[in-house]
């Protein structure tokens, strides 16, 4: 059937919102909802208003018989109201679970017990079939003892001796790019620097982090996952005074194997030495109902620890913290 100007296929709206909520935009304006009306249903509006629809007909001949045209009337002004990116998630989560769509992105399903048992043949250079079983099979998982001791105490002295010299910037000062206007300022305290494995003023010690997260880490990951896009690197420090970062995610769930924009895992290694219970910056890792593991979990960030997630199903926070604390994360695509 011919689709008439103001017909809006419904189908396509869907597509246009899953495409849309690839980009990870933070914000989206919809239509003033009555009272009680459904995220749904306001999704889908903003949707529609913001289709591309035929072109409204130069011969008045084609327009409904009933139609009338007043060029004094007064156009209505629409309201407006925002819909956050933590509401599309929902959204999004509600369609299905996000952890089974980034278990897509896996070569195989590495728990079951066929998988395991021939876990010798994945040739792993540094992660454990128990962590990659973890991390397929709740999105999530925490490693010690990969790094050298020296080389973490190392990399803390010259993530210091960066922030001393002004080389790092609150990160809620920042933005993405231009389409980015409606970041929430008060969601957290962290200063940051990005990090560039290829610079030559980087120094030793925080080179050989990058190095392991770029060589082994990486390799077994790819292994694993479908890796195809570039790794950012992210060097963070949370003041002493209860600095923060509020729950969040760090991408929207995909299973587009040739999707290189949206991140796919996050790894994230701690260079906190003598820390202790009490210090906080503790990583919030909140659990899911529709998840094997429904439970919040709390994980200390002790000097060398590891955590690795799913970027796109991993919801997070950062406790506050009472200590200086430094985090070095990696985005891999």
């Amino acid at each position: 059937m011919e689709q008439g100007w103001a017909d809006i296929e419904l189908s396509k709206i869907r597509v246009q919102i899953f495409e849309w909520s690839l980009k990870k935009k933070p914000l989206l304006q919809a239509t003033m909802a009555s009272d009680g009306e459904a995220l749904e249903s306001r999704i889908l509006r903003v949707a529609a208003s913001s289709s591309q629809l035929p072109e409204f007909p130069d011969d008045k001949s084609d327009l409904p018989s009933d139609y009338e045209y007043d060029p004094n009337e007064e156009e209505e002004v629409e309201e407006f109201e925002e819909i956050t990116e933590n509401e599309l998630l929902q959204y999004l989560d509600q369609q299905e679970n996000p952890l089974n769509i980034a278990q897509r992105l896996f070569y195989n399903e590495v728990n079951t017990t066929q998988s395991q048992a021939k876990c010798a043949d994945w040739h792993l250079h540094c992660l454990s079939p128990k962590a990659v079983e973890e991390l397929y099979g709740h999105g999530w998982t925490v490693m010690d003892g990969l790094l050298n001791l020296d080389v973490l105490k190392g990399a803390r002295e010259e993530a210091e001796q960066l922030r001393k010299q002004g080389l790092f910037c609150q990160a809620s000062e920042l933005k993405s790019d231009e389409e980015d206007p409606f970041r929430d300022v008060k969601a957290r305290d962290d200063a940051i620097m990005w990090l560039d494995p290829a610079s030559k003023t980087l120094p030793a010690n925080l080179q050989k982090i990058l190095s392991f997260i770029h060589g082994p880490l990486h390799h077994d990951l790819a292994s694993m996952i479908q890796l195809k896009g570039r790794t950012e690197y992210q060097l963070a420090y949370y003041h002493p005074e209860n600095a923060r970062y509020e729950r969040h995610r760090d991408a929207f769930p995909t299973d587009d194997p040739e999707d290189t924009h949206q991140r796919r895992v996050t790894a994230i290694c701690y260079i906190n030495p003598q820390w202790t219970p009490g210090d906080g910056g503790e990583l919030k890792i909140f659990g899911r109902p529709d998840m094997t593991d429904a439970a919040d979990r709390t994980i200390h960030p002790l000097l060398g620890r590891v955590v690795l997630f799913l970027s796109g199903v991993v919801d997070h926070a950062v406790l506050p913290a009472s200590k200086e604390r430094f985090a070095l994360t990696a985005w891999m695509r």
